[in-house]
């Protein structure tokens, strides 16, 4: 038997940058042979753009079935989309859908997501098996689609159990659980040959090999296409190895993913341009100071979850809206973070330095980066209209904070308070002290659902325009 080549061609964690995405389909069609093999990692549709929210992440199929990718898997931006959105992605991609740990609440495999398929390139039989990230802060979110995920390593072994050796000459594990995961799998599985990985953003220029595993990854968001050649011996076992990296940024465009592109943006703005309700009233935002967008917010998460205080980083908001008709794709560039209202429990204390940070206008102006932020800057926070905060006059150009009372009465530093913000600020992402909470429990609309639901509610506009924080006689805000 002669030796057998192989090169995959793989990509991870697009997040719907699908501009890089037209530049990687030139690399792609320069670097792809007879003997080639396409896959993608997961997180190619991330709900933040608007071209994928607007299609139900079709857009996303779209591409790929025209670079000819012969597998994908759901990464938990995919499967954070809900069961029908995740079902049009994948009825919509002509290649193998891929992803062995993804069940409906009540434990049934989703019957549009394979455990893994059968693929013969240059007569080499290989084994593909997609697993995704799996952990019970993600399977919060799960929950509220009526999903789950299951443990990785019990759902490989399943699969596993499922085919024999002589079905197969190379097991090809495709993974979005992140590079430390994977290498947890190459130790716990020395019969998987190779993990094309994604979900950590990991940017491995040569692959990483672990108890004869080759494990590889692309980074983020199209920079690069990844490029693994393989060869084998006359028994089909790996004889050697060659991988690289390709830089995106060296290649142009394919005019037909710029079309693409162009299509489904079009599509995207006709479905989403629909008015929902007239806006009355303006409501400005800023990054820096009080605000009346940020005020309504607070207000409105305070109102789902009927908690004693909402708190909201301005930074989830990208603008203010004006007075009129308010589309969904209006709401969806005020708000693209695909963030869900979040209940907690925070103490005093740490509700005071929160506040107190939030002054700062070197917190404010940070990234914002962070699991789910789709925005820039971390912005100040807003607090919930029973919440004033008394500040002490400027001192070297800096506020302090005097006093702060909820309902009238004064913070009191060792009380635990229920709190309405968003899973962002759970995590303690940017305002560090919000990570110190317990009893968290999601909302499964998005944050501009929120807005969409609650805009429409005159009283609560009218409190946003409310002082919160409060110096000397400054009581109303600007409400001209």
């Amino acid at each position: 038997m002669k030796n057998r080549k192989l090169r995959i061609l793989y990509i991870n964690d697009i997040h719907s940058r699908f501009e890089e995405l037209a530049k990687i389909a030139t690399a792609i069609e320069k670097y792809k042979d007879q003997n080639s093999i396409l896959l993608d990692a997961g997180d190619n549709a991330d709900f933040m753009r608007i071209e994928t929210e607007g299609t139900q992440g079709e857009i996303s199929s779209a591409i790929l079935n025209e670079i000819g990718f012969h597998a994908r898997i759901f990464g938990n931006n995919e499967g954070f989309s809900g069961i029908e959105n995740g079902k049009h992605i994948a009825e919509s991609s002509q290649c193998e859908v891929l992803t062995c740990n993804i069940y409906d609440i009540e434990g049934n495999k989703l019957n549009f997501l394979k455990d893994a398929a059968i693929l013969v390139i240059n007569e080499v039989k290989i084994l593909l098996i997609g697993v995704t990230a799996s952990s019970p802060s993600y399977n919060g979110f799960y929950n509220l689609f009526n999903m789950t995920t299951k443990d990785p390593i019990d759902e490989i072994n399943r699969v596993l159990s499922n085919y024999k050796k002589q079905e197969f000459n190379l097991i090809i594990l495709i993974s979005h659980l992140g590079l430390k995961f994977d290498k947890n799998i190459a130790n716990e599985f020395p019969c998987i040959d190779i993990i094309i990985g994604g979900h950590s953003h990991d940017v491995l220029k040569e692959p990483a090999l672990l108890n004869n595993t080759i494990i590889c990854q692309a980074g983020k968001y199209g920079e690069y296409l990844g490029i693994l050649d393989i060869e084998l011996d006359d028994n089909l076992h790996i004889k050697n190895i060659k991988g690289s990296l390709i830089s995106s940024k060296n290649f142009p465009p394919d005019p037909k993913i710029v079309e693409i592109i162009n299509k489904f943006s079009k599509k995207a703005e006709e479905n989403m341009s629909k008015p929902l309700f007239y806006l009355k009233k303006a409501l400005p935002h800023s990054l820096t100071d009080e605000n009346p967008l940020s005020n309504f917010l607070a207000d409105s998460l305070r109102d789902i979850f009927h908690t004693e205080i909402g708190i909201i980083n301005s930074g989830i908001l990208n603008n203010g809206l004006e007075k009129g008709f308010i589309s969904k794709l209006l709401l969806h560039k005020t708000s693209p973070s695909p963030l869900n209202p979040t209940y907690f429990e925070l103490k005093g204390i740490d509700i005071r330095k929160s506040l107190e940070n939030s002054l700062i206008k070197e917190i404010q102006m940070q990234s914002g980066s962070g699991a789910g932020f789709r925005g820039k800057y971390l912005g100040n926070i807003a607090v919930s209209n029973n919440v004033r905060i008394y500040l002490d006059s400027k001192t070297e150009n800096t506020l302090r904070i005097n006093s702060v009372t909820i309902d009238d009465e004064p913070l009191d530093e060792e009380k635990w308070y229920s709190v309405a913000s968003s899973d962002y600020l759970e995590r303690g992402s940017g305002y560090l002290e919000m990570g110190n909470n317990r009893n968290g429990r999601y909302d499964p609309d998005f944050i501009r659902d929120v807005l969409r639901k609650y805009l429409p509610k005159e009283e609560l506009i009218k409190k946003a325009f409310l002082t919160r924080f409060i110096e000397k006689e400054k009581r109303i805000m600007n409400n001209e």
